[in-house]
């Protein structure tokens, strides 16, 4: 193997940031460069450009494709078992009879591509695009759906078992046809307050296995509270801090908790068993807002500037959104900050950054900081 294979195979330590000579490896621009390397052993192919590329036929479990632009890609019946679709761009691909199973498909766009017939058996889709997608007959079996976007999708055909549509907006799904609900799916509050306007709604969440009072219960207490409180109620936080933070970092998750906010604190929240970079992404890619805390013991901690520059990421892919909310515990954002790259600095500095300077000292002060947090946190964000 090359010494830019292993280098750019070496990127998979969670919390590590790339580093400025992996993000400069040249990435496949060809199905023969990408089976040559797959052969050779290489594994990670990110930011790979296979735009219209014919992989029909190409056999790589356990590929990592992360960010890859595959737009109109023909791979009608490729096997694609644990191959990491993470944040890749297929809008248009052409995947009929696809085997998308056990696959990392968190942040991918598949936007109007033809996926018909695919069976996606435990894949995580957490805030995938399927914007016009075309989905009849697929197989949805043990997938996590929250936050994924299935407007103007035809999802005639498809088959439901064991789904996760936890935050789901599943109206396109009241809509479609002899949809199957071949065992009980998961439905939460979240998904009621999102697609509660639907006329068949109730129907749905009774084929998913929800009883019937539940259904009914759910539906009305959403109807009541009305869009503008539902909207309040849904912001949702991921908490970033360095490890000598985090005293600070669970009076701020147990504060947020007591105002109904929705809040990922890693020793709390995450899932035992999963992969630590794994769930830090979903965290970061999940939720409404990431909150960072600024301090001198925070800012130079790697995982720290790899969640940064995560969360900046997402702010460019979705149009210049608004997620990062920095709050400051000491002056070093503002004074002695220099990491290496000049542009993050200068990119969290040019927000407002919440002050909860002294406030471990003065209950008084925390509780304004948290106040004026809070209010930030019903502003819905684009």
């Amino acid at each position: 193997m090359t010494k830019s294979s292993e280098q750019r195979m070496s990127g998979n330590a969670p919390y590590r940031r790339w580093s400025a000579e992996e993000d400069e490896q040249p990435p496949v621009t060809s199905v023969g460069e990408l089976r040559a390397l797959y052969d050779a052993g290489e594994r990670t192919f990110k930011r790979a450009k296979l735009d219209g590329a014919d992989l029909r036929g190409i056999k790589i479990p356990g590929a990592s494709l992360l960010r890859a632009s595959m737009k109109n890609a023909i791979m009608d019946g490729v096997d694609l078992m644990h191959v990491q679709l993470k944040g890749a761009n297929l809008t248009g691909a052409k995947m009929k009879c696809c085997r998308l199973v056990a696959s990392d498909s968190i942040d991918t766009n598949f936007s109007g591509a033809d996926l018909s017939g695919s069976d996606f058996t435990g894949t995580h889709f957490e805030r995938a695009k399927f914007d016009k997608a075309v989905l009849s007959g697929a197989l949805f079996n043990n997938v996590t759906l929250g936050r994924a976007r299935l407007a103007g999708a035809y999802l005639d055909g498809v088959e439901l078992s064991s789904a996760d549509l936890c935050e789901l907006d599943v109206r396109p799904l009241c809509d479609a046809r002899r949809v199957k609900h071949l065992s009980p799916s998961t439905i939460d509050a979240r998904t009621v307050m999102l697609s509660y306007s639907h006329p068949r709604l109730k129907r749905f969440m009774l084929d998913c296995g929800v009883p019937d009072l539940f259904a009914e219960y759910m539906i009305d207490c959403a109807r009541a509270l009305g869009e503008p409180l539902i909207r309040s109620m849904m912001q949702s936080t991921f908490i970033s801090y360095g490890g000598p933070d985090e005293k600070f970092a669970r009076k701020l998750y147990d504060a947020l908790r007591s105002h109904s906010v929705i809040t990922f604190f890693f020793p709390e929240t995450a899932t035992v068993g999963e992969r630590i970079g794994n769930e830090v992404y979903k965290g970061i890619q999940n939720h409404d807002r990431v909150i960072l805390v600024c301090s001198r013991n925070s800012l130079n901690r790697a995982g720290v500037l790899h969640e940064i520059q995560e969360t900046l990421d997402r702010e460019a892919r979705d149009g210049g959104a608004t997620y990062l909310l920095p709050i400051t515990l000491d002056d070093y954002v503002f004074t002695d900050w220099s990491p290496t790259s000049p542009s993050l600095a200068e990119r969290v500095r040019t927000r407002v950054v919440a002050d909860f300077r002294r406030t471990s000292r003065s209950s008084t002060k925390f509780d304004a900081a948290l106040s004026r947090l809070i209010d930030a946190l019903k502003i819905k964000r684009p």
